[in-house]
């Protein structure tokens, strides 16, 4: 009765239930006025067992006992439709129900039937989309030549034709009717179904989304624990409580109910006393989190069901992974496995929404196939233009930022679409598409106190990738975001490009001195971009570092970086520069970047205290801030050659670039080094070390020097080496800067926003033996 009362009070004027093989649902309300016995029956290709689900509708029970005779073969079910002139309409066509429909086969569909589902309720409108091209673009041509190409003889006067119907698809009762068909105007079920004969109807209604399809998960999960596993006494677990709150109606409470409720919170409190720390968290935070939602209005509402499940996964998760670091810092292991098992009723609650997401897309492969197959669907391989560009570290000063900056100003001067999508604190104020999604909270990094991790509103961006239907995702980080990408990527089928723009190995080398930790990130970087359809290395030194770190050398391209020569240029020269600085007018080193220790400032200052003892007139100007920034300030304090700027940046930077005479950068963990082509294009030439990228962009005695810095014991006397024949050198200075200007000129910001934009397109291979290797569902063009 709740689904005849639900479609008459949203305006159907005949209800039908199409159960799966069965006419039950149907038949319970047969009584009742305009209403028809449906069936939505699976059958069967003979040749490879490839199921469909064709809906009969109007049919008699003695039809219904026919069909189950003849259901198991196609070719039978659907001559037995046509003598008997049953109304049907192939549902879902491109849903693959067991995973074995070929592109001959639903050629053979095409040819077969004249009516297919093109509205369905729960599913996403994408195959939906392919199906409504395909079958619009048909000719009286195109179905003769599938007919003899597959022997199969079409029906009716015009073939080509096909009907469309709607339906809901609904197997909770939540959305009963979203979906459904329109016919002109009928007064009895015999003239509705006269007319849907006749080919007078139309698809009414809309498709569905992941989200609206979670939300029969829940409904039917909630269903199945309140008939069989609530516990007798009423009180259930906290995943029950959970759905209870996703799902039913909050109601106002009355006195007795009050008092109920505080005599069971007095047992609840005396059973929380038996619970383990990690439990008392898990229900302490579901508490809080329910604590003010009673009275909500809309608890049935999908939106407000996701929002509150986002809130449940995200927050208790948040918890549960400080708690779990924690405990590994105390070397507390058995509290730490508890902890990871205590997520399960956690995991269960949001698990609707990961299955909801894979459901949706797990089709995609055979999708790709079908729309290359058709000439009609080609426009339609691609999802859409748009791509996303996903970071941990937009908020940063760093190369990977001004990267990321750099190129989405660039793309959006071009009309292209990407979009970066964030999780920082304050959105960014760019020019430029950016989506911030809020933490739910934040870690700081062992080690690197002044460096924090977000922990991303998960659900949140996998479900908003999906709405915005991006095509591609490009990942930047490896951290919370990149995972958080990467798994929406492979529920959706989104292809992928990683950029290795940080070498964390070599950063986690120098900051623990730990070879098994630098080990294990090792093992973690493989997995994690190993994972990607193409990764981008900022270098060939770094192309071939990854490999012989076990990457794939098939997926690794090269993308170098840009320099804008507008910004940065040696027009900016200011002789006075330094003395807002507590400066001199005098020769000055400058390095710019992060003040830490993986970037070798320290060997830098060391270098330049030799550098004093043969001349006190240099000048050393150390631009940014970091880890290490304190300690070098106070320990250079009465070093007055050594001038400290702080984090700067715009003109400020572009003049302290150009105010210089050598710029150093002695980092050996750099993957491209973005100051270094800053410095050329200022006309400053440079002095990098012999690892990493840095050393590709000077080229020893051609825009710089490229320093050996493998022997520790000597690092310091070699580097001071190299900066002492440059200061004392002016005609190799000028040379060495006519051919930095060249090289920065050479380094075009649109040529590497076109390597990024077309990084996937080799790759793509959409034949059908390529694109389906395990499942033949190859055939000839149309």
């Amino acid at each position: 009765m709740h689904v005849y009362n639900t479609a008459v009070a949203r305006g159907l004027s005949f209800v039908t239930i199409s159960d799966h093989n069965k006419i039950d649902g149907a038949l319970e309300i047969a009584h009742l006025p305009n209403t028809f016995i449906s069936n939505e029956v699976t059958t069967y290709f003979p040749e490879n067992g490839a199921k469909m689900h064709i809906l009969v509708c109007g049919i008699t029970e003695s039809q219904f006992k026919d069909i189950q005779h003849n259901r198991e073969n196609i070719y039978e079910f659907r001559d037995y439709c046509i003598a008997n002139n049953i109304v049907y309409s192939v549902a879902h066509p491109l849903f693959l129900v067991n995973e074995k429909l070929t592109v001959d086969q639903f050629e053979k569909l095409l040819v077969m039937f004249n009516r297919f589902e093109l509205i369905n309720g729960t599913r996403d409108p994408r195959a939906s989309k392919m199906v409504e091209a395909i079958l619009t673009s048909l000719t009286p041509q195109m179905i003769e030549r599938l007919a003899d190409k597959h022997g199969i003889q079409p029906v009716g006067p015009n073939p080509h034709r096909k009907m469309l119907t709607g339906g809901s698809d609904d197997h909770s009762g939540l959305y009963v009717g979203s979906g459904h068909t329109i016919t002109p105007q009928a007064q009895t079920v015999e003239e509705f179904l006269n007319y849907m004969r006749q080919g007078e109807h139309q698809p009414g209604g809309r498709s569905g989304n992941s989200i609206h399809l979670a939300h029969c998960f829940y409904s039917i999960a909630y269903d199945y624990y309140k008939n069989r596993l609530a516990g007798k006494d009423g009180q259930g677990s906290l995943l029950g409580e959970m759905l209870k709150r996703l799902l039913e109606p909050a109601v106002p409470l009355t006195k007795t109910q009050k008092l109920k409720g505080y005599v069971g919170g007095w047992i609840w409190r005396k059973k929380m006393k038996n619970l383990s720390s990690t439990e008392r968290m898990l229900v302490t935070e579901f508490t809080s989190l329910f604590g003010n939602d009673r009275n909500h209005p809309s608890q049935h509402e999908a939106a407000n069901a996701f929002e509150t499940s986002c809130r449940i996964a995200q927050q208790l998760g948040y918890s549960f992974i400080k708690q779990l670091i924690k405990r590994v810092q105390k070397g507390d292991f058995l509290e730490s496995l508890q902890t990871v098992a205590a997520l399960g009723p956690v995991t269960a609650a949001i698990s609707p929404y990961l299955a909801a997401f894979k459901t949706q897309h797990k089709d995609e492969k055979f999708i790709k196939v079908i729309a290359n197959h058709f000439e009609a669907t080609r426009p339609l391989l691609k999802r859409s233009n748009r791509k996303a560009w996903i970071t941990d570290t937009f908020d940063d000063v760093n190369g990977v930022t001004r990267t990321i900056q750099t190129l989405c100003k660039t793309a959006a001067d071009k009309d292209r679409s990407l979009t970066v999508l964030s999780c920082v604190e304050k959105t960014p104020d760019v020019d430029f598409p950016v989506k911030n999604f809020k933490p739910v909270g934040q870690f700081k990094v062992p080690e690197y106190d002044q460096q924090q991790v977000s922990f991303p509103p998960f659900l949140q961006i996998v479900e908003y990738i999906e709405r915005k239907q991006f095509d591609e995702l490009i990942i930047s980080t490896p951290g919370p975001m990149g995972l958080v990408a990467m798994m929406a990527a492979k529920m959706m089928h989104l292809k992928t490009v990683g950029i290795y723009h940080t070498d964390f190995p070599n950063y986690v080398k120098c900051l623990t001195d730990d070879e098994a930790l630098e080990g294990a990130t090792w093992k973690y970087m493989s997995w994690f971009y190993e994972q990607c359809d193409v990764i981008l290395a900022p270098s060939d030194f770094y192309r071939r570092y990854l490999i012989e770190h076990g990457f794939d050398p098939y997926k690794i391209r090269v993308m170098h970086r840009g320099v804008d020569t507008k910004k940065f240029s040696p027009e900016n020269r200011d002789e006075g520069y330094w003395e807002k600085f507590n400066g001199r007018k005098a020769f000055t080193f400058t390095y710019v970047g992060r003040v830490s220790s993986e970037k070798n400032v320290d060997l830098l200052v060391d270098a330049f205290k030799h550098l004093l003892e043969r001349d006190e007139s240099l000048q050393l100007a150390i631009v940014g801030d970091g880890p290490m920034y304190a300690k070098l300030t106070k320990k250079l304090k009465k070093t007055s050659q050594v001038i400290f700027t702080g984090f700067i940046k715009g003109k400020k930077l572009a003049k302290a670039y150009a105010s210089s005479d050598v710029f150093v950068f002695p980092s050996t963990t750099d993957t491209f080094g973005n100051v270094v082509l800053e410095a050329h294009a200022s006309g400053v030439p440079a002095i990098v070390s012999d690892r990493g990228g840095p050393q590709e962009i000077v080229s020893h005695n051609q825009s710089g020097l490229v320093v050996d810095l493998s022997d520790k014991s000597r690092n310091a006397v070699t580097l001071a080496e190299a900066m002492w024949a440059l200061a004392t050198d002016s005609q190799k200075r000028e040379d060495l800067k006519v051919r930095s200007l060249r090289t920065a000129a050479e380094s075009s910001w649109d040529s590497v926003l076109d390597t990024l934009w077309n990084a996937n397109e080799p790759k793509v291979d959409v034949s059908s033996n390529a694109m389906l290797q395990t499942t033949d569902h190859s055939s000839v063009p149309v």
